[in-house]
């Protein structure tokens, strides 16, 4: 019987990479259908890959190998890749996301698709607040999205300020020692996907609260 590779021309985004054998790499990509784990050969051709890169590849797959590899790798430009600021805000979302997805391997295109549609905003938006947007996306798409105004730890409704812990779950403020956000504002948040009524300072608080994990 004849050994053959098998190749697959495919496109997606890094979630992150392992360094193993001095320079080779384990690469986790996220593309509309799955999320692939392949191994980088080191070489001096290879193009630099990071993590939240946009990429056209290459997988190889051979009966001799156990474990599918990654090949000619094209970096997609990004608008933003020379906002620094902006590629962390995006590349920490990334890597949120990849924590989110660890155990993952079949997904529905709806996590590659928000990425995308962040990738091609984000350069005329302020970084985090589309991501703010974007995050309360993914909660509600899975099912998670809290907007009944009642407090997760003690089951009460909240009647003042709503405090958000992690995953923007819903309580009073004294029930997390946390300050609380005007229900005016979340309400837009949760329901029209804005954060047209939140202040600087209160992006950064919600920034952080994502920065908890998804």
């Amino acid at each position: 019987m004849l050994n053959f590779d098998i190749i697959s021309f495919m496109r997606g985004f890094v979630l992150n990479t392992v360094r193993v054998r001095d320079e080779d790499l384990i690469v986790r990509i996220l593309t509309p259908r799955e999320v692939l784990t392949l191994y980088r050969f080191y070489g001096a051709r290879h193009s630099y890959i990071n993590v939240g890169y946009h990429i056209d590849f290459i997988v190889e797959e051979s009966p001799k190998a156990t474990i599918k590899r990654l090949r000619n790798v094209t970096q997609l430009p990004f608008d933003f890749m020379f906002d620094l600021q902006k590629m962390l805000d995006f590349k920490s979302f990334v890597m949120l996301m990849a924590n989110h997805l660890r155990d993952v391997s079949r997904i529905d295109g709806f996590y590659y698709g928000l990425l995308k549609e962040i990738s091609e905003k984000i350069a005329k938006r302020e970084s985090k607040r589309l991501l703010i947007e974007s995050y309360v996306k993914l909660l509600e798409k899975e099912g998670r999205l809290h907007k009944e105004n009642v407090c997760f730890l003690c089951e009460e409704k909240i009647k003042d300020k709503i405090a958000l812990a992690r995953a923007f779950l819903p309580s009073h403020e004294k029930c997390v020692m946390s300050e609380g956000f005007e229900k005016e504002k979340l309400n837009l948040l949760f329901n029209e996907k804005k954060t047209l009524l939140f202040d600087d300072f209160e992006i950064e608080r919600l920034w952080k609260i994502i920065n908890l994990g998804f």
